[in-house]
């Protein structure tokens, strides 16, 4: 198993979270399926291994994805169901990056996943072809950044005050006061909503959740949290008491914490 994050360059940085490789040919030969929670990203993925598929949190069957897709904001846990042998590398984006660079209408792809060459064009079909010719891994990374770099050039407009208080809420892991927020943005409240469903893909208060249950179920999975420890978790990441983050993590996940914590250390671990 090969897995290993890549820091875009600094003029990248306000934009790209990071790039990813992920690489396997060893998997049970029927294949494996893992589960992710909400990632409170957008990302693109180009495969280069073999074809494989998800679902969603309360889907019944698993679909085939494109190639090469991109997809918006998760705001449910959902599962790849993947092949024997994984190759794909990735570029994981700032909640509002792809409208900035793209002008995408981000709520159309909350919880899916579209041929990037589809939305985007010829070009991201040459882009992929690339990166397949390349057998090494930094340089598969050093076209994408080549890539991204030449869009920011290209970029009609640059970050406005919707990116900055996205990347906030990013950064502050959720746990924002959306209207002090807004007041100290000197921002009206429709427009700023408005502004944020299209360039995030959902309201702001919204995402706040979204991006609090990304970063507890990461923190869950790659901690030996016991049950002793959740007042103090709780308690830091903002929730009134332990029924109304139990309840919370619940309608997100789809499980409890403790059975969350019970069947999920292995995925932090499976992707090290």
């Amino acid at each position: 198993m090969f897995y290993k994050k890549y820091q875009a360059t600094i003029h990248l940085q306000p934009f790209v979270e990071c790039y990813y490789i992920w690489e396997n040919n060893d998997l049970n030969p029927a294949g494996s399926i893992i589960e992710s929670p909400p990632t409170a990203f957008g990302s693109m993925v180009f495969n280069y291994g073999e074809s494989y598929a998800s679902k969603n949190l309360g889907n019944a069957e698993f679909k085939s994805l494109p190639k090469n897709f991109i997809t918006g904001q998760a705001t449910h846990n959902y599962f790849l169901q993947l092949p024997k042998k994984i190759g794909m590398v990735g570029v994981v984006f700032k909640p509002s990056a792809l409208n900035t660079f793209f002008g995408l209408p981000m709520y159309e792809f909350v919880n899916t996943r579209y041929e990037l060459s589809e939305v985007l064009g010829r070009n991201f079909e040459l882009l992929s072809e690339k990166i397949q010719e390349e057998n090494n891994k930094e340089k598969k990374i050093e076209i994408l950044n080549n890539f991204l770099s030449l869009s920011l050039l290209k970029m009609k407009k640059g970050p406005d005050r919707t990116d900055y208080a996205a990347n906030l809420i990013l950064d502050q892991k959720g746990v924002v006061n959306i209207s002090n927020l807004m007041n100290e943005m000197y921002v009206c409240k429709r427009q700023f909503e408005r502004q944020f469903l299209l360039k995030v893909g959902m309201s702001p208060k919204y995402y706040a959740r979204v991006r609090r249950m990304s970063y507890l179920c990461a923190t869950l999975a790659s901690s030996k949290w016991k049950i002793a420890d959740w007042q103090d978790l709780i308690f830091q990441m903002g929730y009134y008491d332990q029924s109304h983050f139990i309840k919370e993590f619940t309608s997100f996940t789809g499980k409890s914490p403790g059975a969350y914590l019970k069947n999920n250390l292995e995925l932090s671990n499976y992707l090290k």
